[in-house]
């Protein structure tokens, strides 16, 4: 048993997907395999005092990929660079070629359980909060899932 069981987090994780939004590239594969796509930032150090932070803040796309149970198998990722070198539409091209490689998807709602990865030295994923109150996507914790466990999620 994970220790966030213990403190209120299901084993498993419903997350509705919202078009458009946050949760735009989630769904299912033609095998049953789940997967998250998104489009995540990092700072590398954690008190952003950069003047200018559009130098330092680095920005991932990253593809979460699930079996049919929610255990994590593996992750995609790509670098595109600071927040002043990438390109949104360069960005969003990288998440849906990874997605189609996927081969035919249905996008839809996903279970997953938290877990957590790193890559480049930053974790990545949907970790428990240490309040054991809500799991957030990480790094940048722009999204969080918790009770009533319905899937919505808070920015």
């Amino acid at each position: 048993m994970f220790n966030w069981l213990k403190k209120g987090i299901p084993e498993l994780i419903p997350i509705k997907r919202e078009e458009d939004y946050h949760t735009h590239y989630i769904g299912k594969t033609g095998d049953g395999r789940q997967f998250f796509g998104y489009e995540s930032f990092v700072f590398p150090d954690s008190h952003h005092t950069s003047d200018d932070w559009t130098k330092s803040r680095k920005e991932y796309v990253v593809l979460y990929i699930f079996d049919n149970r929610g255990n994590h198998l593996e992750t995609k990722h790509w670098y595109a660079g600071t927040t002043a070198e990438a390109d949104d539409a360069v960005s969003r091209q990288k998440l849906e070629e990874f997605v189609s490689q996927l081969g035919p998807v249905t996008y839809t709602d996903i279970i997953v359980k938290p877990f957590q990865v790193v890559i480049d030295g930053f974790i990545f994923g949907l970790v428990p909060n240490k309040n054991g109150k809500c799991v957030e996507l990480q790094p940048g914790n722009t999204i969080s899932f918790q009770e009533p466990w319905d899937g919505e999620y808070y920015t």
